[in-house]
């Protein structure tokens, strides 16, 4: 992956932009799709993190209480966002402001470029 993408996504995935880590990558992904119940094989390929690492994460979290682990079809581990956890509430509400806040950015951007392409013409 180049510089400028990997930058790209850092900058899209509010916790691992200030954490800089693979749990934050984790929990990213989990606060962004938090309706749904992934397997570790998912995880992995969804937030583009070796299997391995998501496997060592995924069981601190769960202690943490910031992951439920589910059985589905008697093996098969699923595991979704605790979303009474308060902790997770403010993971998510940080990552919904700092996203919000990446999307007025753009806009302003936009209305920026379009300014002055309009102060060229005249």
């Amino acid at each position: 992956m180049d510089e400028i993408t990997e930058s790209t996504l850092i900058r899209n995935r509010p916790l691992e932009r200030i954490f800089r880590n693979n749990i934050a990558r984790v929990i990213d992904f989990l606060i962004i799709n938090q309706q749904f119940n992934f397997t570790t094989t998912e995880i992995s390929k969804s937030s583009e993190i070796p299997l391995r690492t998501v496997q060592r994460i995924i069981p601190q979290l769960v202690q943490n209480k910031i992951v439920i682990e589910n059985k589905y079809k008697g093996k098969i581990k699923n595991y979704e966002l605790n979303k009474n956890s308060k902790l997770v509430e403010i993971l998510r509400l940080y990552s919904i402001e700092t996203v919000n806040t990446f999307i007025e950015e753009a806009i302003q951007k936009n209305r920026t470029r379009v300014l002055i392409s309009n102060s060229k013409l005249v």
